[in-house]
């Protein structure tokens, strides 16, 4: 039996782990399936593979200047209100890419790595006050990042943009800082920079320390999974401790442009949940429409 293959179709526990459970039943299915249906399926497999890995840097690129338009969508504009327009275009993005063939789990990598690029990007375009020496130090150590990261594969690209400032130096260096002496050679060697080096560094110095990798959750909110026979899906809001007003801000900005509003709007339970914060909803909104001229400046 083909033990990849076999895997692929193995039922999963709650946790995601593999279910041996179903292994006899796996067995007795796979032995009556002809040997060429199961290696076409695994060609099938290999060579999907090779075509994102090719095709990836074009959905890449392809992703970075769709969100150069939506970055510059006005807010202002009737069709934009709340940030609708770009949320709706995202969406259309992710769905467009997956249908265009590419697998869920490289659709969130390209996208992730398309936010980190365009960031990038966007810093080196930047014009630096060249009388200003922390703007002309700013500006080249841009530049030094998007020449390292430019070359690297889209994993690493998205696995970079979920670092800190730290992880990122920390990867630059690595393998300069990773050099050993090898007797046989007489000379020093160093590691290469792999992706699962990449991984360790990210689990080191995530760039949202509140968030773990499979589900982790923040401070502002827990996101309990419910059975499959629910409907909803309940937010419980936990305390927050030690956070400053910018990273209170900051967080409610994430969670709220992770809000499908066209669509919650029919919800009641989640209507509700949110009717909980009524005043200081309301409150927020009347900030965010304030012109930027009225608001004052904080010491």
């Amino acid at each position: 039996m083909n033990t990849e293959l076999a895997q692929t179709f193995n039922p999963k526990t709650k946790e995601g782990e593999t279910d041996h459970r179903y292994a006899p039943d796996l067995a007795n299915i796979f032995s009556s399936i002809r040997p060429e249906v199961l290696r076409g399926l695994e060609e099938f497999k290999n060579k999907t593979t090779e075509l994102e890995i090719k095709y990836g840097s074009y959905a890449l690129e392809f992703c970075v200047s769709w969100f150069d338009y939506t970055d510059n969508l006005s807010t202002n504009h009737p069709d934009n209100k709340w940030n609708q327009k770009a949320k709706g275009l995202r969406k259309g993005l992710i769905e467009g890419l997956k249908e265009r063939g590419f697998k869920s789990s490289n659709v969130s990598k390209i996208i992730g790595a398309a936010e980190f690029i365009k960031k990038l990007k966007d810093d080196d375009l930047l014009i630096p006050d060249f009388h200003n020496p922390n703007e002309l130090e700013e500006s080249k150590r841009t530049r030094k990042i998007l020449d390292f990261v430019n070359p690297l594969p889209i994993s690493a690209k998205y696995l970079l943009g979920g670092m800190t400032e730290l992880g990122l130096k920390k990867a630059m260096s690595y393998e300069n800082d990773s050099k050993e002496w090898d007797s046989q050679t007489d000379t020093f060697t160093s590691k290469p920079l792999t992706i699962r080096v990449l991984e360790e560094l990210k689990q080191q110095y995530p760039l949202n320390p509140n968030e773990k990798r499979g589900g982790g959750k923040n401070q502002l909110s827990k996101l309990e999974e419910v059975e499959d026979n629910q409907e909803t899906i309940s937010i419980k809001a936990t305390e927050l401790k030690e956070l400053t007003q910018d990273e209170i801000a900051n967080n409610i900005v994430s969670l709220a442009k992770k809000l499908n509003t066209s669509e919650i709007w029919r919800d009641k339970q989640i209507v509700e949940i949110l009717k909980g914060a009524e005043k200081e909803l309301i409150a927020l909104g009347h900030m965010v429409l304030t012109p930027s001229d009225k608001v004052l400046t904080s010491n």
